[in-house]
């Protein structure tokens, strides 16, 4: 069986000698605008999420000097937030995951994190088909802001704010909270919204460890756990997510996240991390929905 502790300290011992993950040298095309970035997904900004996906301790000192060194390198002080410089400005997920992590191993007391929610506050779309709103300035970016908001920038940002602790939270940063929840239950967490019989975004349904950029349909219901959200719109994610459940009880990796640091687990083999995470959610809303919701998801 694969331990947690075993896994965390194989991902320390691949550190480079300055105390970081996979960097690309200065002759590389993508240097230096996504040093820490690329490659996927061996960079020291996926494996700082892997670790953070993997409960490291939040105290472990060995995060440190990594995890100031890619908010150093990709903060835009011009903006305020993180980025890759020009390409695809503003990045929703990118800045999602940067808060999650300052959350995750710092209690969020960077004062960038403040600008950053306050920029998304002003800035972050939600249309879902169309545009809902008069375009802003940041729409010419259409992989993140075309005529349906990209949802995983959605998912990365309400993440990134689940892990920073609520009374730290103002209004305008409990507004956006909200926003990004409405907009995941309007796709009932994977389904999409005018074809609601249809997986809304390929390999959605696929449950997958863990989750760097394209997640899977069990994190999503894992933050809004996190949140307290309790709606109808979650029985056919939690469902389909009991459907999964095999006869003793646990889950399997049905999607495996490749070029990472260090294997996670086998597909179609049972996850420690994925059951561990769907038996959090589905034991929370067995006490949470009511009666005939609970009888229709495990109908």
């Amino acid at each position: 069986m694969i331990q947690r502790a075993e896994l965390i300290d194989k991902i320390f011992s691949s550190r480079d000698e300055s105390g970081l993950w996979k960097m690309i040298p200065s002759g590389h095309k993508y240097y230096p605008d996504y040093l820490h970035y690329v490659p996927n997904y061996k960079a020291s900004l996926w494996t700082l999420i892997l670790l953070a996906d993997l409960k490291c301790d939040p105290l472990d000192e060995r995060i440190r000097k990594p995890l100031q060194s890619v908010k150093d390198h990709l903060f835009d002080e011009e903006h305020g937030i993180y980025s890759l410089k020009e390409d695809h400005f503003p990045i929703p997920c990118l800045n999602g995951n940067l808060l999650y992590l300052d959350a995750y191993f710092n209690a969020a007391r960077d004062f960038r994190n403040e600008g950053l929610l306050d920029f998304f506050s002003r800035n972050q779309r939600f249309d879902d088909g169309e545009y809902i709103e008069p375009k802003n300035k940041f729409c010419s970016n259409t992989s993140c802001y075309g005529k349906h908001t990209c949802y995983w920038g959605v998912v990365k940002l309400l993440k990134g704010i689940s892990f920073v602790p609520r009374e730290l939270l103002n209004d305008d940063w409990v507004a956006l909270r909200n926003r990004c929840v409405d907009f995941v239950l309007k796709h009932k967490i994977c389904y999409s919204s005018h074809h609601p019989d249809k997986i809304m975004i390929s390999k959605l349904d696929l449950l997958t460890f863990p989750n760097f950029y394209k997640g899977d349909f069990l994190e999503i219901l894992w933050i809004l756990k996190r949140e307290g959200v309790v709606s109808s719109s979650l029985v056919p994610a939690l469902k389909m997510l009991k459907s999964k459940q095999q006869n003793d009880g646990t889950w399997n990796l049905e999607r495996k996240m490749h070029n990472m640091v260090v294997s996670v687990g086998t597909v179609e083999r049972y996850n420690p991390f994925v059951s561990e995470r769907a038996q959090e959610v589905l034991t929370y809303y067995q006490d949470k929905l009511t009666l005939e919701e609970r009888m229709i998801a495990d109908d």
